[in-house]
């Protein structure tokens, strides 16, 4: 039996797609003033999203501050990201401390969006049901000195839902 080999238009097609890929990621990495601008932002459009890489993944430095969030049991705090948590629900608090924070020193009260504090109460949906008035607060521990990382300054703040205003 004979295998049917693609036809001229659909090689083409194929060559053209090639190509276009390759135009793209040329203009991606070239330096801005060597790309007309309306290329430039096509191919950051196109290319950022699916290959592009940044150094913290190689990051030298670690954060100055990392953040827990807590909510309230009572008299009692538990890390949202407890030990006996199923993995899914660890990454998921890490990566809303992470967002909340943004790797800053806190103020007085951490503000979230609806949309994080919504995913703050579906991650404690359970304890929801037996707890009424959930309370969240941020534990932040920050580097203070470059000389000695493990040393660390603890501030706890409460965590409340940013009001929006609606026009």
């Amino acid at each position: 039996m004979e295998q049917q080999r693609p036809s001229g238009r659909v090689r083409r097609a194929i060559a053209a797609g090639l190509a276009l890929h390759a135009l793209l990621l040329a203009c991606y990495t070239l330096p801005a003033t060597w790309v007309p601008a309306g290329l430039r932002a096509l191919s950051i459009a196109y290319a950022r999203p699916l290959f592009h890489q940044g150094w913290d993944l190689f990051a030298p430095d670690p954060p100055r501050c990392a953040c827990e969030l807590q909510v309230g049991l009572g008299e009692d705090w538990r890390a949202l990201d407890a030990a006996q948590d199923h993995y899914l629900v660890t990454r998921m608090a890490r990566n809303l401390a992470s967002y909340a924070e943004g790797a800053r020193p806190l103020g007085d009260t951490l503000y979230m969006e609806p949309l994080l504090w919504q995913a703050m109460h579906a991650l404690v949906r359970d304890i929801g049901r037996e707890v009424p008035d959930l309370r969240f607060r941020a534990v932040q521990r920050c580097a203070t000195d470059d000389r000695r990382p493990l040393e660390r300054s603890t501030r706890v703040v409460p965590v409340v839902p940013m009001r929006i205003a609606v026009p």
